[in-house]
């Protein structure tokens, strides 16, 4: 009787336990959910079998062990799937001496088995749950020796702990003859043993810490009210109807059995209530199966729905970047624009007063000293301006590589004149080694070259409070072809990097050790563009960093050489170059030509032609678009440089009326002067008719090029 009530307590909390786990996986979708559910299917599917049969027949069913311990084998071995699943890193890589004493004691259950039989069995089940076990006690210690590091407890090894024992215990009393049944302790330890069945469903709740209260479900409410009835008497009524059906069978068969030796007719019973098991079994996993579907059907919809909203809110973004490019790069330029002339003037006036003048020519060096420093922070404003529009151009897939020729000797020039004096500034001593043998005309994009060496160096120096920054270049020539590894290596002695942190180095946005670093200026870009530009060029670049001690980043990327002449020591060189910055001077004298200019802001006008006085080229301006059509109407210009953002009629129209009304101009070209420099406004402004383009802030140097292009070859003079 005993065993009668405790079988069917086990299979009614083996239900109950079922379907916890299936609601719980219905309402968040978790493996450990899914593990757990296969765990106790494969027990009820054995426990039915043996405990209906066992009430119904008052024996053990003497039918194949395949059916007896199939789904208990099946059960003990999903346990520790769902205990690995569920370690940590650092647990899985623990091992404690504790671990090992569970091995010993299964060795010597499994001896004390072997006169009873079913030592394949034994075997499978012994192996499984030591298994089991093992990892149980391992994760047990290791949260006892971790737990002041804040390990969090291992709930569901507690549980498959405590199953496993008294699992043991059942095995191992079941080897010895007791009294009665009330004495038999395999009894008592199946009651405690059948408890874990509703305990490990509760040690997983505990671990993922899920709250399930009505609120967190919201709408899944309904789950739990139409769910689980529906459920419930299904099982049941399979559970209470394979009971009545197995008495019926049993009585017809009994009416009907001859005398015959070596037959056990009810083994049909057992086989009905092992297909009827399989039967529960199948529903269940239906249900996990369309849950699955819905759920699925649910993402695709929400995915879908979140492609559209991240559509409009990447459109919403390109504009965004759009306007901010324009509104803070129209200030800038002006900025940078009037200190250049500033900058020119100063320069010009200190190199011709006589040398008796010297008060005034220190005003005048000092003027040039705070117009290099003004220069210097406009250009730092700017830079994070771009590193910004750089990775929108990244993400659209429209920044292009330009390749083309140019001096490795140039670029490492140019960038150590720049971070020189940033490293001076913080009193760091700056190391440049460069192999002699590197070859110094190179085929590659010179611009993004220089922007990650930039980008390395300038972090270098940032980040490093005392020491040094060495900058390293160095090369590998590639077997039977015209190609070089330019290998770039910059090393700090700076604040260095985490080891938990080195991953996000290259995420855009990403700062790392920001309570130390919360001073540094910076958009957080700055390496993932860099990362991106090198991967773009077919290279790589590694980081390796000890923190407080220092960083190291290199770099290579595959370059053309187009000739073998190698760049010499770069030391001298860098030591004569380092203090001969002067202003720079015009380098285009066109007195003929004539241009037309049209801003709607007044001083980005008196930039341009601040920025051209020496040139001579003849200027008109122009506030508005209406003002620019009526003077293209009137004069024949060689250019027409026309801002696009402007109150009334924006340049696009301007250009298109002038194109089509005026008959002095109809061939001329209209360049697109504009602060919006996102990705794809070159081609988007090329494409309503341009003929080029130029961004704000104007650089000399591009507006120059841009004369040198356009103006009529004739008109360009030598200036004597």
């Amino acid at each position: 009787m005993f065993e009668q009530l405790s079988n069917i307590y086990g299979i009614g909390v083996n239900i109950i336990g079922i379907m916890s786990c299936l609601f719980y996986y219905i309402v968040k979708q978790r493996r450990a959910w899914v593990y757990a559910l296969g765990f106790l299917l494969a027990c009820f599917l054995s426990n039915y079998y043996w405990g209906i049969y066992v009430l119904v027949m008052g024996d053990y069913p003497n039918v194949s062990s395949f059916f007896a311990y199939f789904g208990w084998n099946i059960g003990l071995f999903i346990l520790p799937i769902m205990q690995f699943d569920l370690m940590t890193k650092d647990e899985r890589r623990y091992f404690s001496p504790f671990a090992v004493i569970p091995i010993a004691l299964n060795i010597y259950q499994f001896i004390l088995y072997i006169p009873f039989g079913g030592v394949l069995n034994r075997f499978i089940q012994g192996l499984f749950s030591t298994v089991s076990i093992t990892m149980s006690v391992n994760s047990i210690a290791y949260y006892m020796k971790n737990k002041k590091n804040g390990a969090k407890p291992p709930f569901v090894a507690y549980s498959c702990f405590g199953f496993i024992t008294f699992e043991y215990i059942m095995w191992t009393s079941s080897c010895f003859d007791w009294p009665s049944e009330w004495l038999y302790p395999y009894n008592y330890a199946c009651i405690l043993d059948f408890a874990f069945y509703l305990l490990i469903p509760k040690m997983i709740l505990m671990t993922y810490n899920d709250s399930l209260n009505s609120e967190a479900l919201g709408d899944r409410v309904y789950i739990r009210k139409a769910f689980r009835p529906m459920y419930a008497g299904f099982v049941l009524l399979c559970c209470v109807g394979g009971y009545f059906l197995a008495k019926w069978m049993k009585i017809t068969l009994s009416a009907g059995i001859d005398e015959a030796e070596n037959s056990d007719p009810y083994s049909v019973i057992a086989v009905m209530l092992f297909v009827l098991s399989c039967i529960i079994l199948f529903v269940t996993i239906s249900i996990m199966f369309v849950v699955n579907l819905i759920n699925k059907a649910a993402e695709s919809e929400e995915l879908r729905e979140a492609k559209i909203i991240a559509e409009h809110s990447n459109a919403a973004k390109s504009d965004f970047l759009a306007n901010m490019s324009h509104e803070i790069r129209t200030p800038i330029n002006a900025v940078l624009g009037m200190n250049e002339m500033i900058l020119r003037e100063s320069v010009r006036s200190r190199d011709e007063l006589p040398e008796d003048r010297q008060e005034i020519i220190d005003t005048f060096a000092d003027i040039c000293n705070n117009s290099w420093n003004i220069d210097s922070a406009g250009k730092s404003l700017l830079s994070l301006i771009n590193d910004i529009l750089d990775f929108s151009k990244i993400e659209a897939g429209k920044l292009e590589l330009v390749d083309g020729d140019y001096k490795l000797s140039s670029v490492i020039n140019d960038v150590c004149n720049m971070i020189s004096f940033k490293a001076e500034a913080k009193k760091l001593k700056f190391n440049v080694n460069v192999n002699e043998e590197t070859p110094d005309s190179l085929y590659g994009d010179e611009i993004r070259v220089r922007q990650v060496v930039t980008n390395l160096l300038n972090n270098a120096v940032k980040y490093t409070h005392k020491g040094s920054v060495s900058f390293n270049v160095d090369f590998k020539k590639h077997d039977d072809e015209e190609v070089i590894d330019l290998i770039v290596n910059v090393k700090d002695t700076g604040v260095g990097i985490k080891e938990e942190d080195v991953d996000k180095l290259f995420t855009k946005f990403e700062r790392v050790d920001l309570e130390k670093n919360s001073t540094i200026e910076g958009t957080g870009l700055g390496l993932a563009i860099t990362k991106s530009l090198v991967e773009m060029m077919d290279g790589e670049i590694k980081v390796e960093s000890v923190y407080g001690e220092g960083s190291t980043f290199k770099f290579l990327i595959p370059q053309k050489y187009t000739s073998a002449e190698p760049i010499g020591d770069f030391r001298d060189r860098f030591k004569k170059t380092v203090s001969a910055l002067t202003a720079r001077k015009e380098s285009i004298y066109a007195p003929e030509a004539k241009i037309l200019v049209v801003d709607d802001t007044a001083m980005n006008l008196m930039v341009v032609k601040g920025l051209l006085r020496n040139s001579k080229i003849n200027i008109d301006t122009a506030e508005s678009g209406r003002d620019a059509i009526e003077l293209a109407k009137e004069s024949k210009y060689d250019i027409i440089f026309m801002d696009q953002r402007m109150p009334v009629m924006d340049g696009v129209t301007a250009m298109r009326i002038i194109k089509e009304e005026s008959d002095t101009n109809l061939d001329t070209p209209i360049i697109c002067l504009t602060a919006d420099a996102i990705s794809g406004a070159k081609d988007k402004y090329i494409a309503e008719g341009f003929t080029d383009y130029l961004s704000k802030p104007i650089s000399v140097q591009e507006l120059e090029q841009m004369l040198f292009d356009y103006l009529p070859e004739d008109k360009i003079k030598n200036k004597e």
